[in-house]
């Protein structure tokens, strides 16, 4: 740093003071190699044609980008993903539901949506659930293991979870009515559905249980300083508009809330 500012020094005759600050802005930082783990969640990040895709695929490479670090995508089961982004330095995972239960286990940058999850019955079952108490006693509920979901019941006591290992699984058994009770979020329920030929009708919608935002999670023995570097650019993102361009694509239909583009409510 000491040669740095030396060399500001004799080169301010040259130049004005406030161009060589812009170059000391600009200088990057170390690039950083980066391991991030996802799943099979359309339509948040997914593969077709064997290329990974998705809204949150989208915004974690542009964010690669603008960052400068080494980023390897990597597609697998979900409970893989997550327990290694709890637990090993510079690596992270998405799309990750911000909730209570996860809040001290990851460093956050976010956030990427915000998320409805309600419950979903077979239509013409005749259940009528408006509260958590009703769902924990209203017959078989189907989730996938360590999502969002599962934790947040699981910590509220419930006993009628029957967990699998993957979304398309997930849906086989709702969709063989094996399961009387599916949790999913307004952006996921169209794509679970299509995943086993079923159409919106066919549910009815029930008791709105968790609202809550989505993120890119980090793990906790990540260096800060990669942590801050994604927040900074997924700001950047927002507000000259290219989060607003990838939001648009992916969910044409889905108001984008004006406080998601701030980071703040």
């Amino acid at each position: 740093m000491g040669k740095l500012w030396q060399w500001l020094r004799l080169n301010v005759r040259h130049a004005s003071l406030v161009s060589c600050l812009a170059l000391l802005v600009v200088l990057p930082a170390q690039a950083a190699q980066l391991v991030l783990h996802t799943e099979e969640n359309p339509p948040m990040n997914f593969s077709r044609d064997g290329e990974l895709t998705g809204f949150s695929t989208e915004v974690v490479r542009e964010l690669a980008v603008r960052t400068g670090d080494t980023v390897r995508l990597e597609l697998g089961p979900w409970t893989r993903g997550y327990g290694k982004a709890m637990s090993t330095a510079n690596v992270g995972v998405f799309t990750t539901a911000r909730i209570a239960e996860r809040e001290q286990a990851f460093q956050w940058v976010g956030p990427l949506t915000h998320t409805r999850t309600r419950f979903y019955t077979h239509k013409g079952a005749g259940l009528r659930i408006d509260s958590l108490e009703q769902a924990a006693h209203a017959g078989r509920l189907v989730l996938q293991r360590n999502w969002y979901t599962h934790e947040y019941l699981l910590a509220r006591g419930f006993t009628n979870l029957y967990t699998v290992t993957a979304p398309d699984k997930m849906m086989q058994v709702f969709s063989k009515h094996r399961a009387d009770l599916l949790a999913a979020s307004d952006y996921a329920l169209p794509e679970l559905l299509a995943m086993v030929g079923m159409r919106p009708e066919q549910v009815e919608a029930q008791f709105v249980f968790l609202e809550h935002d989505t993120y890119l999670a980090f793990s906790l023995a990540t260096a800060r300083s990669i942590v801050e570097r994604w927040q900074v650019a997924l700001d950047e993102m927002k507000r000259d508009g290219e989060f607003t361009a990838i939001y648009r694509r992916w969910f044409p239909e889905q108001p984008l809330p004006a406080w998601l583009l701030s980071g703040s409510r």
